[in-house]
């Protein structure tokens, strides 16, 4: 049963064998919100997480896992509002698939399971980005209905696409 929900602490083993491969793979954590060295223990995650509004986040968020088979497949940061460093680059929605689930329409589950919840918390419009070099992220994003606006360039020179969801 593929479930799309808050960690607790009997996800322990899951989220360690998550998170093994993401460190495994040498790659960056999305969301970074749920990098377990922000944290001291998994107890701390999980009610840093669960108080919607992290050291990592100065907006409200949520952050939910999907799982299927008692294992965790991606998780989706959701911010139900957007300062201005969002606006750049991040957005409503930041979202990430661990690698040997890539490919397989888990990226589109988790963007519209995370539409929904934004839509329910009284949202309209999701702005969803993505740097230049992610085309399967930005197609993701375009298949849940991304129009792309102008694009941001940070300070490094990298380009954020910037799409546009309406959701209400």
């Amino acid at each position: 049963m593929v479930e799309f929900r808050e960690l607790t602490m009997g996800d322990e083993l899951m989220y360690c064998d998550y998170m093994r491969e993401w460190i495994d793979d040498d790659e960056t954590i999305v969301p970074t919100i749920t990098n377990i060295t922000k944290y001291n223990n998994f107890e701390e995650l999980v009610h840093e997480l669960a108080d919607n509004k992290s050291h990592d986040e100065s907006v409200d968020n949520t952050t939910l896992f999907l799982i299927d088979d008692d294992e965790i497949i991606g998780a989706a940061n959701i911010r139900h509002n957007l300062n201005e460093k969002l606006k750049t680059i991040g957005g409503h929605v930041g979202y990430g698939i661990r690698k040997k689930h890539r490919g397989k329409g888990y990226g589109n589950k988790i963007l519209k399971k995370s539409l929904d919840y934004l839509s329910r918390i009284g949202v309209q419009e999701a702005l969803v980005t993505c740097t230049e070099d992610n085309k399967a992220s930005a197609a993701v994003i375009q298949h849940n209905g991304g129009e792309e606006i102008e694009s941001s360039t940070l300070e490094d020179g990298t380009v954020v696409r910037r799409f546009q969801i309406e959701i209400a």
